[in-house]
């Protein structure tokens, strides 16, 4: 089975890991509804370790260096799935999915920002225009007037979240370069934010701790199995393709994210003109920069 899986090029990988994540993210929003944002990244989490537990003969060979693949799988779990994921669970509640995605999806403007400040790195003329593509869309997003308008501050949570998925792809491309095991990196990822914002959640306020019923418990697995088939996708994509060419893929989610809100988040989600172009110039901004590092 998983060799009839692994015949689907790379490319076609990237783009249904990035509408599993849209998936996901839609069930997300709907969770939040019912709880706490750091309840449902815990539980989220939970479910993608159990899905890939069923994976792990299938997809996973434990060729390479051991030890060097946990040191990448544990910065995947803090950065992504634990300091990014709950920071992005809590923005799709105050500002909405599709422009928290949308925001998100501006991740490798921190990737580059980083090389030519600390590693003093030139980006090609394609890249630039990336990130000027991407600043000029979060403007145009964030300065919306009337229907859809939301204060700067509200984008806090989302622009950090940008920042920390702006390291993650690197991580785990190290990670599947150290260690041919996407399933057991997503398992011990998840053990490692998950046990991080257990230990968070006793400093949290009341509404914002982690409770555990059963109704909530079921309610999550559709996003759990959701977002481990986009895992799957993402990280075996980017361990049999080019970083230039799957990463951009991978940025299509938010465009997937805007179609399936229109139709299932109706009454929760505004979706303006502005807000589809903003995002279609992002995109087009992160995947130049991804393109043309």
């Amino acid at each position: 089975m998983f060799e009839l899986f692994s015949s689907i090029p790379p490319e076609y990988r990237a783009l249904l890991g990035s509408f599993f994540f849209a998936c996901n993210q839609i069930l997300v929003r709907k969770l939040t509804d019912r709880t706490s944002p750091l309840t449902v990244t815990i539980m989220t989490n939970f479910w993608m370790s159990v899905t890939a537990l069923f994976l792990i003969p299938l997809s996973d060979s434990f060729e390479g260096n051991f030890l060097r693949a946990l040191l990448f799988f544990a910065g995947v779990g803090l950065l992504g799935q634990a300091t990014a994921r709950y920071l992005a669970y809590s923005s799709n509640k105050i500002i909405g999915v599709s422009r928290t995605n949308t925001v998100v999806a501006g991740s490798p403007i921190g990737a580059s920002l980083m090389g030519v400040v600390i590693l003093g790195e030139r980006p090609a003329p394609e890249a630039g225009i990336g990130i000027i593509l991407i600043v000029v869309g979060l403007i145009f997003m964030t300065s919306e007037r009337g229907e859809g308008r939301q204060p700067l501050k509200s984008y806090t949570f989302a622009f950090v979240a940008m920042l920390a998925f702006s390291v993650t792809p690197y991580l785990r491309k190290g990670g599947m370069l150290a260690l041919s095991a996407p399933a057991f990196g997503v398992i011990f990822s998840t053990i490692i934010a998950n046990s991080t914002l257990l230990a968070t959640s006793r400093a949290m306020p009341g509404p914002h701790k982690f409770r555990l019923n059963r109704s909530m418990a079921l309610a999550s697995i559709p996003a759990g199995v959701f977002g481990m088939a986009a895992a799957i996708n993402f990280w075996t994509a980017l361990r049999d393709g080019p970083l230039t060419i799957i990463s951009p893929l991978i940025r299509m989610t938010p465009i997937f994210v805007l179609l399936l809100s229109m139709i299932l988040l109706r009454g929760k989600e505004i979706i303006t003109k502005r807000l589809v172009l903003a995002t279609l110039i992002v995109v087009v901004g992160a995947a130049l920069i991804t393109a043309n590092p």
